[in-house]
């Protein structure tokens, strides 16, 4: 599980959502911070100026197995 990753906005427009979901989920570990995500990419709609969407865990959250998933933060890096 990856504490910080990014996603350039040219693979995220390219591959299928399921594709995108399957590579998010796979820095994150949770299906539940997988959506949040990609909501919030999703809200940043079709913004030719993003280069890439930057992901960090938010300071302060934890992971657990069974529990609560952590809270993460998606920001759009423009030219």
């Amino acid at each position: 599980m990856s504490d910080q990753f990014s996603l350039t906005r040219s693979m995220c427009a390219r591959v299928t959502e399921p594709e995108l979901r399957q590579e998010i989920d796979g820095h994150t570990g949770s299906d539940e911070a997988t959506s949040g995500i990609m909501r919030s990419i999703d809200r940043f709609g079709d913004d030719a100026s993003i280069l890439r969407y930057e992901v960090s865990r938010k300071s302060g959250t934890r992971s657990y197995r069974h529990g609560k998933a952590a809270a993460w933060s998606v920001r759009a890096v423009r030219t």
